[in-house]
């Protein structure tokens, strides 16, 4: 199987940090989303551009892809021959089908609204909500009380 170069698919050296990929993901990303772009040639790019993102915004598979792409030269396909390395990368693709074919079908607006939420993080959504928890739960403390 071979092995597709996600750097080079994104525009971006393998040094790139978290912030050049979410950035060179949603420049490239824009211009293949059906509400740009609506070829077949557009949705094939945008599942390949899915996949990268999906590999290389995450440290463990990025580090397992950057060590099945090892042995490139620049422009030489790497094949994968070893089983356990090709049943990864098919369960990657698998995976990043699924999220493409969910960001396919909604707007451009909420795939990059996502993206936004997804660089916050859950935490940051709820910083500074402790103290709105606690009189919440203080509330409704009181009003069990009642009964």
């Amino acid at each position: 199987m071979e092995l597709q170069n996600y750097y080079r698919l994104l525009n971006i050296e393998k040094s790139a940090d978290l912030n050049a990929i979410k950035k060179a993901f949603r420049t490239e990303i824009a211009l293949y989303h059906p509400d740009n772009n609506k070829s077949e040639a557009a949705r094939a790019r945008f599942d390949l551009l899915m996949e990268g993102f999906h590999i290389l915004s995450n440290p463990e598979r990025r580090n397992a892809y950057d060590k099945m792409l090892l042995p490139t030269e620049n422009n030489v396909p790497v094949i994968i021959n070893e089983p356990i390395e090709e049943f990864q990368y098919k369960e990657w693709k698998q995976d990043s089908k699924k999220t493409s074919q969910s960001y396919w079908d909604g707007t451009l607006g909420e795939l990059l609204l996502t993206e936004i939420f997804l660089e916050v993080g859950f935490n940051g959504l709820l910083f500074g909500t402790d103290e709105l928890l606690d009189g919440i739960g203080d509330s409704l403390g009181d009003i069990f009380d009642i009964f």
